[in-house]
């Protein structure tokens, strides 16, 4: 099925003082410039397809998170090697940041995966 062309642009002219608070406003309600726009102006909300500012936090936290366990592992195999001085630390850790991973991926809307046993150290 073929789909509709989409109508030429409409283009305003605005200070640059004008064009920035538009922007940040729109960026703060989590909505293209002309989403942000089309509600202002006609009250019809649409969902946009750029995720929210609060998504895109927690998506980069969720990130940051990744490198800390990335980092964890090796920390984890110094233990397994005996340079440890005491692995329980390691253990809550690991507890502590699946607790958070979970709770990011909770937040945005994503089953977290199952969580396997946890080495032997």
């Amino acid at each position: 099925m073929a789909r509709k062309p989409r109508p030429a642009p409409l283009s305003i002219r605005l200070p640059d003082d004008e064009r920035d608070a538009l922007k940040a406003r729109a960026k703060e309600a989590g909505l293209s410039l002309s989403g942000y726009f089309r509600t202002a102006e006609f009250g019809t909300p649409r969902r946009s397809r750029r995720p929210s500012v609060n998504e895109q936090l927690l998506a980069q936290i969720l990130a940051g998170m990744g490198r800390i366990g990335s980092n964890h592992n090796q920390l984890a195999h110094q233990a397994n090697l005996g340079s440890w001085p005491d692995s329980r630390l390691i253990e809550q850790a690991c507890a502590d940041i699946r607790w958070i991973r979970d709770t990011l991926m909770q937040a945005l809307g994503v089953t977290p995966p199952p969580d396997f046993p946890a080495p032997k150290l």
